[in-house]
């Protein structure tokens, strides 16, 4: 497969992909001055974000990239414990008692197995009065198991499967805005034709459902987030032709997309230095694992059915995606090396675009 440099590769993977949503053994002996230099050390996941409200019953907790020798949460005017969990790559900080409602600034240091140190500050608010977030454990997707396609949630063991849109239109591509709290999708409930679709964003629990474009006679489909949760990205032929479109996340300022915007998106379909690319040239669809700059395209279902729609989990260990290997489209979840495949939903229906929750 011909390679590309990480700018032009990402440049065609978003000009190109619709929404449908190895390790080598290391010598006894190895030469000093050959050793690769460890990975930069970052944060992959957080249950808070910079300025995001929370209740006081909120769990703080954070992922790392690399083992963790040491980590300390302070959280101003707090006090409580910070505990790695077993594989010390998480950490999550115990107050000694209830947060009361306030603004507070926490900060993150931590020093990982190789030496390199990392230090985050984040600012956030605690108050009982806050949109709820679904947990860390829940994937949006879209379903035809009522007629018609509406947005779903349903947890990362195939249970608690609750249904977010109820309407006789259809209600798709479902993704998740960066703080947990929204998600943008695509419905053609107000168009004046079947799939003659607007975007839309609501809560996460289902309510203030609201029309972003409103453009009855155009198509606006497959939105996406920037990491700001300021702008959402989506796909417009309102010209003819297909171009991609920047707006608000109240759905004003609307613009053509920029080369300069590229950078500013959470694909889900991208974590890290890789990316997740669905492919038929075998003759069915297969899922691989691409790195951007060097390294080898890995197959990671290797199945004779159609799997495609592949997204990150936050800490990229986990992937979700469709597969028809049980005669219909079905959600399943795998390891981020292919294994443990597993299946989340069970029905005689369409389950397809799915779309990892951020925490």
């Amino acid at each position: 497969m011909k390679k590309y440099n990480f700018i032009t590769k990402l440049a065609l993977i978003i000009l190109s992909v619709i929404f449908a949503g190895c390790t080598k053994d290391i010598p006894d002996k190895f030469p000093m001055d050959a050793m690769p230099a460890p990975t930069a050390i970052k944060i992959t996941s957080s249950t808070i974000k910079d300025n995001q409200e929370i209740t006081p019953e909120h769990s703080i907790t954070v992922s790392f990239n690399n083992i963790m020798d040491s980590v300390t949460m302070d959280i101003s005017g707090i006090k409580g414990n910070t505990n790695l969990d077993p594989t010390s790559t998480s950490a999550t900080f115990k107050p000694f008692s209830k947060i009361a409602e306030g603004s507070y600034t926490m900060k993150i240091t931590g020093v990982d197995e190789y030496g390199q140190e990392i230090t985050k500050t984040i600012t956030f608010v605690v108050t009982n009065n806050v949109i709820s977030v679904p947990s860390s454990s829940m994937i949006a997707y879209s379903s035809n198991l009522d007629g018609d396609y509406e947005i779903y949630l349903i947890k990362t063991d195939g249970s608690e499967m609750t249904q977010l849109t109820s309407n006789s239109a259809q209600d798709t591509q479902p993704v998740w805005s960066p703080d947990g709290r929204f998600i943008a999708f695509s419905s053609d409930r107000d168009g004046v034709q079947m799939w003659n679709s607007d975007i839309f964003v609501m809560r996460a629990d289902g309510s203030a459902q609201t029309n972003l474009t409103d453009s009855p006679f155009i198509n606006e489909f497959t939105p996406c987030w920037s990491y700001d949760g300021k702008k959402i990205l989506y796909q417009t032929d309102m010209k003819g032709f297909i171009e991609y479109y920047v707006m608000s996340s109240d759905g004003t300022n609307s613009r053509l997309m920029e080369d300069a915007d590229i950078f500013d998106f959470a694909y889900p379909w991208v974590f890290g230095d890789n990316m997740l690319i669905s492919d038929n040239t075998s003759g069915n669809s297969e899922i691989y694992l691409e790195p951007f700059v060097g390294g080898d395209t890995i197959n990671l279902t290797n199945h004779f059915a159609n799997d495609f729609a592949p997204a990150w989990s936050p800490d990229g260990r986990k992937i979700v995606f469709v597969s028809d290997r049980d005669f219909n489209n079905e959600i399943y979840i795998m390891d981020a090396d292919g294994s443990n495949q597993k299946r989340l939903t069970r029905n005689f229906v369409d389950d397809s675009q799915p779309c990892w929750s951020p925490f």
